[in-house]
């Protein structure tokens, strides 16, 4: 029988210390590609200045909105903390935003929410709470101040969006911070203001009796109406968003006995959607609606009356064609509590469910994060 000679005693092994600022930089730039939670993006740059080097809060990775929660103190003054739940990662941030104290934020959009103290603000603005940039919005007091704001746009800041307001009768207001210039316009006498939305130059509204779509070009003040494609039924509501470009139409269907009684449990039956695609033609007061049942690679989100849609980036590994919305509830205890769940509706299956299983005391917008400082020249 062949012997066997006893192995060899393994050497100990040496520890090797990697000194992670050697990375080449272009592996550098594409880890940072994948942080699509910008807290990590922060970290990621705070390790060293050659890792801080290799990326620029302008090469920020796509981000998905955060969920805005602003808490109350006990005499139901907002207060200067501002927390926001990230779906990405599934967590809730805190950012001390002194500016935020007493105000209202509204939105959703990109980077900016609108701030103000009342409906009659006198000084109302675009805040970014990252930044804790501020843009005052310029009132111009010798004409009727318009101070009920209606849509605040996808990206107030960095484009030439308008911003929607009305004085709660038959005059609507439309501002452009990017050159503080004013546009108004009056409604038809039989439309009454109801919150629309601004996009592309033009506003989008719903006529609740018929449902069909007034749009008001802001530059010149002309108007012009888009037959419903459906009849809308008295719980439906309409929502008007710009997707890689396109007009969407969205109408969310909420079981009616439930909108009776916002007191009964949720249940995500309760909930579906049809979405509409502007379709444009040579001449644009013969446009239409056309139904879709897919909206790619975006993802909507909504609010109480306005949407964002979003690009979503595959390594997030976020299921895409779907419409994330808010759905305010309220319960009777001594006193009327009110609260807001996360919902997230499929396109592809038609398929409602709940996302976040905790509920958002003051849960009212969406707020797509951004670090750029972009305050428009001529602004404080």
């Amino acid at each position: 029988m062949e012997a066997i000679e006893p192995s060899l005693p393994l050497r100990s092994q040496k520890r090797v210390r990697v000194d992670w600022s050697d990375l080449f930089v272009d592996l550098l730039q594409e880890i940072s590609k994948k942080l699509h939670d910008i807290f990590d993006f922060v970290y990621f740059r705070a390790v060293c200045k050659k890792w801080r080097s290799a990326t620029s809060i302008s090469d920020l990775p796509p981000q998905l909105p955060w969920l805005l929660e602003h808490p109350v103190n006990d005499q139901g003054i907002e207060g200067e903390s501002l927390r926001f739940y990230s779906l990405f990662s599934d967590k809730i941030r805190t950012i001390h935003c002194p500016m935020a104290r007493g105000k209202c934020l509204i939105g959703p959009s990109h980077g900016y929410l609108y701030a103000s103290k009342s409906f009659n603000d006198p000084t109302p603005s675009l805040l970014n709470p990252l930044t804790k940039d501020e843009v005052t919005i310029e009132i111009r007091r010798d004409l009727v101040p318009f101070l009920g704001l209606e849509s605040i746009g996808p990206d107030p800041i960095g484009t030439d969006n308008y911003m929607a307001f009305t004085d709660g009768r038959d005059m609507m207001g439309f501002y452009r911070p990017c050159n503080c210039d004013w546009n108004y316009v009056e409604l038809p006498i039989e439309i009454c203001p109801l919150p629309g939305s601004c996009l592309k130059g033009r506003y989008y509204m719903n006529e609740p009796e018929t449902g069909d779509t007034v749009v008001i070009d802001i530059a010149c003040g002309s108007s012009f109406v888009i037959p419903a494609p459906k009849t809308l039924e008295s719980s439906d509501q309409v929502y008007f968003v710009e997707s890689t470009g396109k007009i969407l139409r969205i109408v969310k269907h909420m079981d009616q006995t439930l909108s009776l009684d916002l007191s009964l449990a949720l249940c995500t039956s309760n909930f579906s959607f049809d979405i509409y695609q502007l379709c444009a033609e040579d001449d644009i007061c013969q446009s239409r609606w056309v139904k879709i049942n897919s909206i790619g690679n975006q993802i909507v989100f909504l609010d109480d009356h306005n949407g964002i849609s979003v690009t979503v980036h595959p390594s997030t590994g976020i299921r895409i064609n779907c419409v994330y919305f808010l759905q305010r509830c309220s319960v009777s205890c001594r006193d009327w509590f009110t609260y807001f769940e996360v919902y997230k509706y499929s396109i592809s299956d038609g398929r409602t469910e709940k996302v976040v299983a905790r509920p958002f005391s003051n849960g009212r917008t969406w707020l797509v994060p951004n670090l750029v400082t972009s305050v428009p020249v001529g602004h404080q």
